[in-house]
């Protein structure tokens, strides 16, 4: 693959390369443009993007050679778009303020997978709770029907309508029928108090769906299935106790097994191991999960992506505490306020970074500290990275603080410290957006309670000093 920047006028000029598809983004200039791989040999995440940057007149313009179509999902930091690219082919994506308009050689294409995207983010607005209300009322699997019919008949006439090879047709309609069972499983799961043999016979409409089809390696929405499908079918169907859910990745895992064959299962199994590095959870589980990945597919496309985040997962459960870098204060029960939790650091002013394990935002941000604290070496400050994780994630902390070199101080909070965290950082309702900063004075009070993240170092030790200073 080659990518190639020019001038618009260039790049328009490039589009007749026999076999060179072309892809020209037009934005407001300096626009960052993220792009990824989004077919059935690639996982599907902005983790594995490139990020380019319009020119001065508003254009970037990518290039790829092509022996056969290739999907590209787009992103402007506003909104995502896919991309369909052909040998030989050219293709503009328009991104205003509100919208992203693709035109061009394949823009029938784009058209049909636009269709299937629209019908996506709406399943994926139920799904994220957005619209549920939508669904709150349903009492029968036909009132259910009735209210994402018109947007499935919106896209499947799109679709059908396209004029396009039969292939391509049955694939985009075959993703909008995915999109709707995993609405019936979610609706049938979640939101229906009373699981009648209609609901139930609702959902086994959902299981003829050919799940097995090559299509699942192209359909973006698959981890949402691999979630709902097996825990509808056990919960439901078969009446399942939730307590003899011990290990819920491993449960979701195994029925699925029972669910795809073949290469939909290849697809699954990888979207699986690839969630937990997307995640950062670092599952120690996942290491021999994917071991039996390898050994039942050696030669899948999806292993050169997996592995460098399962080395990563590997090398988290080689890290060693070495407690001369890494103080850990012991909780007690007396903690029961930020305040009380900082007593074994009074004297000092301190920077608290409130985090947990689960939190990727948190981890994203570890990445910032290194540089941040070369920038203050000179300021007299202790760190603090106070988790308010559960007491039964002690052993993902323990792993997390020389995996992410944090050197300074940390505190595990108990039930009673995490809920003075909650109280006294929290909104309204008691919740709190994680990372959360802090700056404390050598007295222990809150004096900065929403400091500056270690990717802001210039207004960061802009706020110490002025703390220092008092």
């Amino acid at each position: 693959m080659k990518k190639v920047w020019f001038m618009a006028s260039l790049a328009l000029a490039g589009c007749n390369a026999p076999e060179t598809a072309t892809l020209v983004v037009k934005a407001d200039p300096g626009t960052e443009v993220l792009y990824w791989g989004a077919g059935k040999d690639e996982m599907h995440s902005f983790k594995m993007g490139v990020k380019d940057t319009t020119n001065a007149e508003g254009y970037m313009t990518y290039q790829v050679e092509l022996t056969k179509p290739k999907t590209l999902a787009v992103n402007t930091m506003r909104q995502v778009s896919i991309a369909y690219l052909t040998p030989g082919s050219c293709d503009t994506l328009t991104v205003t303020k509100d919208t992203m308009m693709l035109s061009g050689s394949n823009w029938a294409y784009n058209q049909c997978l636009r269709a299937v995207d629209e019908y996506q983010r709406y399943c994926d607005d139920i799904l994220n709770m957005r619209i549920r209300h939508e669904l709150e009322t349903v009492k029968t699997p036909d009132e259910m029907k009735q209210k994402y019919s018109v947007h499935y008949q919106k896209a499947a006439d799109i679709i059908q309508n396209s004029g396009l090879p039969a292939a391509f047709v049955k694939e985009q309609m075959t993703h909008l029928d995915y999109i709707s069972g995993s609405i019936v499983a979610y609706v049938t799961l979640y939101n229906v108090q009373d699981k009648t043999d209609e609901w139930k016979a609702e959902f086994k409409k959902v299981a003829d769906i050919p799940w097995n089809d090559d299509a699942m390696r192209s359909y973006r929405g698959v981890s949402k299935l691999a979630d709902q499908l097996p825990q509808t079918k056990f919960f439901i169907l078969e009446n399942g106790n939730p307590d003899d859910v011990k290990e819920p990745f491993r449960f979701l895992f195994d029925r699925c097994k029972d669910w795809f064959e073949g290469k939909a299962l290849e697809r699954i199994w990888a979207a699986f191991i690839y969630s937990d590095i997307l995640n950062q959870r670092h599952t120690e589980a996942y290491i021999d999960l994917y071991e039996e990945f390898k050994r039942t597919y050696p030669d899948s496309p999806y292993l050169s992506t997996l592995q460098p985040g399962m080395d990563e997962t590997i090398r988290f459960h080689r890290a060693e505490l070495d407690e001369t870098l890494y103080h850990l204060i012991p909780y007690d029960s007396t903690m029961t306020s930020i305040s009380e939790a900082l007593k074994p650091l009074r004297g000092k002013v301190v920077y608290v970074d409130v985090w947990a394990t689960w939190c990727g935002p948190c981890k994203e941000m570890f990445a910032h500290v290194p540089a941040f604290k070369e920038k203050a070496k000179d300021l007299d400050i202790a760190y603090l990275y106070l988790s308010i994780d559960r007491p039964d994630a002690e052993k993902a902390w323990r792993k997390a603080i020389p995996y992410y070199q944090l050197k300074g101080y940390h505190l595990l909070a108990g039930q009673e410290l995490a809920q003075a965290v909650y109280r006294e950082l929290g909104n309204e309702q008691g919740a709190i957006a994680i990372p959360r900063f802090l700056i404390v004075d050598k007295e222990g009070k809150i004096v900065v309670p929403n400091a500056a993240s270690p990717d802001q170092p210039e207004k960061l030790i802009e706020q110490l000093k002025e703390v220092l200073a008092k």
